[in-house]
Formats: structure tokens, C-alpha cells, sequence
């Protein structure tokens, strides 16, 4: 769907018109999901757990009960334009406030090490980006991202994030 009829739907929420349901991509459905990749919610978690573990700078396990699971909606809601689910996509964030120069370019090699499993670098279209801001996705639809603010809150620090998450997976 394209940022216009968005913008167009949210003004017509705005003003009290309904009838944008039709032009919302709700997403697929638990059972779509089941019958197309039977991809879970339990494999899909474990896999992002292992695939944070290899781009996180410090070693040490993920805490599977940690994860954000069931994780993003992967239907959004036509009312209130909020994701929803089932189906979901399983993902698990870590910080690292004021991060070390060192900690960024091993994130860094991390997440190009992940090339070797598959994942390619996906461009940024901003070219005011933060080039620390990188996110890499494999042919099953698996990400590993890494983003950074900076001057962030009274104290000016910097925040450095990594993510990774799954494609939709069912309950």
C-alpha cells in the first residue's frame, strides 16, 4: 500500500469518514500461515534466539523467555491501524547505552558476518541515514538489524540497539 492512500485514510479517520478498510492490508491470516510455510511461533522464536546470539557483541545466551514473543502482529487493524495477531513475528531487542567504539565495530562485523549464512544487506533509502543503522534479511525473511541515536534524553547518550526477528509464524 502505497504512503498516499495511507495518509488518505488517516485524514478520512480523522474527519470521521469510515469505509478504509478496503484499502488497508490486513495481512495473512494464522491458518494462511500454517498451510503456506508452517512456520510456529516456538521455531521461529528459537531461531531468533540463536541469530541474536551471533550478532551481539558480548557472548552469552538469550534468554528465550526474554524474547518478544508472540512478538509484532502481522495483520494490521483496519479500525485502529495497529498490528495484531495471530499470526506474529517473534523478535528480541537488547541496548547498549554510551557503547564503546570498539562494541559498534563488532556489532559491525557481526552483522556482516551474517552474509555467510545467507543474509544480505538491505539499502538504506535514506541517505541521511546513521551508516551504524543497518539492517540485513535472509531468503526465509529472518532479520538481524542494528540502529543508533544519539543525544538522546538530558544526558545526550547514545543509545545502539540490535534486533533480530522472524517472517509471520503461527500459534
Amino acid at each position: 500500500m502505497t504512503k498516499a492512500m495511507i495518509a488518505a485514510c488517516l485524514l478520512m479517520i480523522t474527519a470521521g469518514v469510515t469505509g478504509c478498510g478496503g484499502f488497508l492490508h490486513e495481512g495473512p491470516t494464522n491458518q494462511r500461515i500454517k498451510d503456506t510455510t508452517g512456520l510456529t511461533v516456538a521455531e521461529a522464536g528459537a531461531t531468533v534466539e540463536h541469530n541474536f546470539e551471533l550478532i551481539w557483541p558480548r557472548k552469552g545466551p538469550v534468554e528465550i523467555a526474554n524474547l518478544t514473543l508472540p512478538g509484532t502482529g502481522c495483520r494490521t487493524n483496519p479500525n485502529s491501524l495497529m498490528s495484531e495477531g495471530p499470526p506474529w513475528r517473534p523478535r528480541y531487542t537488547r541496548e547498549q547505552v554510551n557503547p564503546s567504539p570498539e562494541f559498534i565495530d563488532q556489532a559491525m562485523a557481526n552483522l556482516a558476518a551474517m552474509t555467510a549464512r545467507g543474509f544480505t544487506l538491505v539499502p538504506s533509502q535514506r541517505p541521511d541515514n546513521d551508516p551504524v543503522n543497518r539492517l540485513y534479511r535472509d531468503p526465509a525473511g529472518y532479520t538481524v538489524a542494528s540502529s543508533r541515536d544519539t543525544s538522546v534524553g538530558p544526558r545526550n547518550e547514545v543509545r545502539f540497539s540490535m534486533t533480530a526477528s522472524a517472517p509471520c509464524a503461527a500459534e
